[in-house]
């Protein structure tokens, strides 16, 4: 419990507002407020998500202390997949164990919210002529899976990164380099479900 005061103080003191205003932001009475900051009590369950909505807090950080909180100036902490996405052997994404997280500017990422974003590690050069170069990082929006575009995609135990067109109409999926030397692929039937789009692919960061 006294983690969770600690981030429930830190929170107002982040929101640059006075107790009273911070107690109005949530709804709660300033006896409320005290009590929560003092720790006699836990913020009430029923409050979190206004918590959540109201500063931009990573309700997952504010029960556990794990992972980014939310609560940075004008940046935001993506989820960074270690393992690479490229044309060689891998897990598919839900299975990998080892994540970092990668500060980003806001301002590049929007209008995506970045709880939906993750990102990857490029490996290989198939997709230089969408400028997408290996040791690029790719940042993906997992709530974006429909329709042709670039996107991160899971085939069987390979990752990758490639433009993806759908044709319903034939019920088949093309995966496409951006790279004549490498040969487009074409999935239909029972081959469709070894492949799982894991997202768009909505920025790329490049190292210089």
């Amino acid at each position: 419990m006294a983690g969770e005061t600690e981030r429930y103080n830190l929170i107002r003191e982040k929101s640059g507002l006075s107790k009273k205003s911070f107690a109005e932001s949530l709804g709660l009475s300033n006896s409320m407020n005290y009590q929560i900051m003092t720790g006699r009590i836990k913020l009430p369950r029923d409050l979190l998500d206004r918590l959540a909505q109201a500063h931009n807090v990573n309700l997952h950080w504010f029960l556990t202390g794990e992972g980014p909180s939310g609560l940075e100036a004008n940046t935001v902490e993506i989820e960074l997949f270690t393992q690479e996405a490229a044309a060689g052997s891998g897990k598919e994404i839900e299975e990998y164990a080892e994540k970092q997280y990668i500060p980003m500017l806001y301002d590049f990422l929007r209008p995506h919210n970045p709880k939906n974003l993750k990102a990857v590690h490029v490996s290989g050069d198939s997709m230089i002529g969408e400028h997408i170069n290996d040791g690029d990082i790719a940042i993906f929006n997992t709530k974006l899976t429909e329709g042709n575009g670039i996107y991160v995609v899971s085939v069987g135990s390979t990752l990758l990164v490639k433009r993806v067109d759908f044709d319903p109409a034939n019920k088949t999926i093309e995966l496409i380099s951006a790279n004549p030397a490498y040969e487009t692929r074409r999935f239909s039937g029972y081959e469709l479900e070894n492949i799982k789009v894991e997202g768009r692919v909505v920025a790329c960061y490049h190292k210089l």
